[in-house]
């Protein structure tokens, strides 16, 4: 099932149609679509050989490479000792060919001799002029990040690159449209934004029998996915299960992580948090007002699906192994599943407003995020949960997660903590209400689930 990534599609579409264009990347971790993507654009196309690179020889590459070319493009054997003569031998036909080569990142890692971006960059430079094209995509962030480093032979030589990311909280909705608002802000808060996982949902079925059946039963497919699919690439940093599991459903300054994680040196936990940041794993988040303040810059987990693994399930896969499904739900899960959902419905709420923002529908705005405060009299900091900045001031939006409609009582309490906070140039006030509100409150801007979802793409 393909959906949504309408803007990539028509990018690598104008990529395949330009006369002059000869090099395209397209990377990100894996199962987020690459595939499926450069299999949407190709679709009807006979001139494209598609070749999945395998995690072998590079031996062994060319000459499934080679089958290839005579199955997809009709060719006869082409016999090459390496891959440049095995591109010098495609153009020697002098025919329109575009040659796509997933998980690029094999060819790189097991080359024993020589640079293969190197041998790429040869290849790419030759294309010009030519009727080839060629497009390298892969899953490990960072060795195809690489790519784009100025000191890589391969700087400079892609016309276009495609830095595929988990879709947002409304093009998810997409694989779920008839739910409610407040069951779509709960699929995407625990199943994130992969399509991959997104496309193994049953929108018939309940949050929870979801949860059970694609990541507590013993072949459960998400759990599967999460634990030896999406970061095989995580065997890099060596204590990245031990962050992970400390960040859980959380965020923390780098003092914090390093006091939950014991037997780890400053010096390496610095390291491991940079491998994690450069795969995607992890980000680095701080409020709009302190983006220099170290001491109120927090890490998170990226990724939904895998934040509720580690939160919920990494450290009590025993339990879950002698409680069985149901059992496990009720007594981790359920107790603290709406909590859960309600961080991530802080980042929809902020989502929403990028979304208009990038519509030009909010006016003159400096920035979007939280807002760090400290209540002098109350003795007491935190953070408002999604903030608009602009030049002069900062709009306030309190996120609200509930089954029930938000109650004006419960505004006027927001309103009050607010209007307290010292030095605080306060704009609009808003509320962003997942089942919708009481009764309209005077002055304040009201968000309901269902404007969450009524806005265009």
């Amino acid at each position: 099932m393909f959906l949504k990534r309408d803007e990539e599609l028509r990018n690598l579409n104008s990529f395949l149609e330009a006369d002059v264009k000869t090099a395209a990347m397209i990377y990100g971790i894996r199962q987020i679509g690459k595939s499926s993507l450069i299999l949407q654009a190709i679709q009807g196309r006979d001139d494209v050989l598609y070749f999945e690179c395998l995690d072998s020889t590079v031996e062994e590459n060319l000459a499934q490479l080679s089958r290839k070319a005579r199955i997809q493009l009709g060719l006869p054997p082409l016999a090459a000792d390496d891959i440049i003569s095995f591109f010098e031998g495609l153009s020697s036909f002098n025919r329109p060919f575009t040659i796509i080569l997933d998980e690029y990142q094999y060819l790189k890692r097991n080359l024993h001799t020589g640079n293969m971006d190197s041998y790429m960059q040869s290849i790419i430079d030759s294309l010009k002029g030519s009727r080839m094209k060629i497009i390298l995509s892969g899953s490990y962030v960072t060795d195809m990040k690489e790519l784009l480093e100025k000191d890589n032979p391969l700087f400079n030589r892609f016309s276009l690159i495609i830095h595929l990311k988990e879709m947002d909280y409304f093009d998810a909705s997409a694989f779920y449209p008839a739910l409610s608002p407040y069951d779509k802000i709960a699929f995407y808060g625990v199943f994130g934004g992969s399509p991959n996982a997104l496309s193994l949902l049953d929108a018939d079925l309940s949050l929870e029998e979801n949860i059970k059946a694609l990541l507590l039963t013993e072949s459960a497919p998400l759990r599967f996915y999460v634990e030896y699919i999406l970061f095989m690439e995580l065997r890099k940093a060596q204590a990245a299960n031990a962050v992970m599991d400390a960040l859980g459903n959380a965020k923390f300054r780098f003092s914090e992580i390093r006091e939950r994680i014991m037997g780890v040196e400053e010096k390496n936990l610095n390291r491991q948090l940079r491998i994690l940041l450069d795969m995607e794993a992890v980000e680095k988040v701080a409020p709009i007002n302190a983006k220099d303040d170290k001491r109120k810059t927090f890490y998170t987990i990226t990724n939904n699906l895998v934040r509720f693994y580690y939160a919920y399930i990494f450290s009590y896969r025993d339990e879950l192994r002698r409680l069985g499904p149901d059992t496990f739900y009720r007594m981790y899960i359920a107790p603290s599943i709406g909590t859960f959902i309600s961080y991530r419905a802080e980042a929809i709420a902020r989502s929403y407003f990028i979304r208009k923002a990038r519509q030009d529908k909010l006016g003159d705005v400096l920035d979007i995020g939280t807002y760090w405060y400290d209540d002098r009299e109350e003795r007491k900091n935190g953070e408002f949960d999604c903030v608009i900045r602009r030049r002069d001031s900062y709009d306030i939006y309190e996120v609200k997660y509930l089954k029930d409609r938000l109650t004006i009582k419960t505004m006027n309490e927001e309103i009050a903590k607010i209007k307290a906070i010292e030095g605080l140039n306060v704009g609009r006030i808003g509320f962003i209400a997942a089942s919708g509100f009481e009764s309209a409150l005077p002055d304040t801007e009201q968000i309901t689930g269902e404007d969450l979802y009524d806005i265009k793409s």
